[in-house]
């Protein structure tokens, strides 16, 4: 057995996406179908949640409750025109790029993978230009007949899923089909490992995203929450166990503190990374 713990030259940084990177891609829809977002939350969203309806399954279902009140449908093009026209912040699709050259100023042979990994629609954030910035993307789907029509939810990540999806990034687990990702309990050597435990980064903005903190803390990982109007959005609802590393308002901007924050995150486990290499066991 080698002296030494194996690395792996690979950072992990996996993203909320609706008040993260960008505004509420879903209320986007809402407003561009016409409706009082408002309305749509006291309505129907909200009622649903109360009778006992996943978060999920209701958002979408209080819009097309709304929309077949009103003789109205919703498609595929407009989930798609949802997402592109959601105002995303600042200099987030060129941030990906910016901190794999800071990571190469420490170590050049360091990659880093970038994912979105959302309970939000995949088929409405997918369609934003910072999308494109990112190497693999997750969330919850929609299921449309063949005139583009959207009828349902046809699968989801709910909040605690996001840690399994996580998990199944850094352990190379298969993350496609009806069940997957389905083995992210098993038992995978620090040799097998795609990204170690302690590579990872998230970055999230409320309670969804609770659960990944306190995951991706436990482990070495850092945590990382991006503020509302100065707060967390979720701190009443948060254990203690759950509180992440740094809060940070919105933007990515060169000098802007969230940017930072994760400049020095990436920094840190570079290091880290260099660290391993430069002492492993030959």
């Amino acid at each position: 057995m080698p002296a030494t713990h194996p690395f792996k030259s690979r950072i992990l940084l996996a993203f909320d996406f609706d008040w993260t990177l960008g505004e509420d891609s879903f209320e986007r829809l809402v407003a561009l179908k016409g409706f009082d977002i408002d309305a749509w939350k006291s309505e129907h969203y909200r009622p649903l949640g109360d009778s006992g309806w996943d978060d999920i399954l209701a958002k979408f279902e209080g819009v097309r409750r709304m929309c077949a009140a009103a003789g109205r449908t919703v498609t595929l093009e407009d989930a798609a025109e949802a997402g592109r026209t959601t105002k995303g912040f600042g200099d987030a699709e060129t941030m990906p790029d910016r901190l794999r050259q800071v990571a190469h100023e420490i170590d050049p042979t360091i990659t880093l993978e970038f994912a979105i990994v959302s309970s939000g629609f995949l088929d409405v954030f997918e369609a934003h230009p910072i999308a494109a910035a990112f190497d693999r993307r997750y969330g919850s789907r929609l299921f449309a007949g063949g005139d583009g029509v959207i009828h349902g939810v046809s699968s989801m990540i709910s909040h605690p899923e996001k840690v399994r999806y996580i998990q199944a990034l850094a352990k190379g687990v298969d993350t496609s089909g009806s069940n997957a990702p389905s083995r992210t309990d098993a038992d995978v050597g620090e040799e097998e490992m795609r990204v170690a435990f302690d590579q990872l980064i998230y970055v999230g903005d409320g309670a969804s995203d609770l659960q990944a903190f306190e995951f991706v803390r436990s482990v070495g990982g850092f945590a990382i929450a991006v503020s509302r109007d100065g707060g967390f959005s979720a701190e009443d609802e948060m254990l203690r166990a759950q509180r992440p590393d740094a809060l940070a308002p919105p933007g990515y901007e060169d000098g802007a503190p969230l940017y930072e924050i994760l400049a020095l995150a990436v920094r840190s486990h570079a290091a880290r990374i260099a660290l391993r290499r430069l002492g492993r066991d030959r």
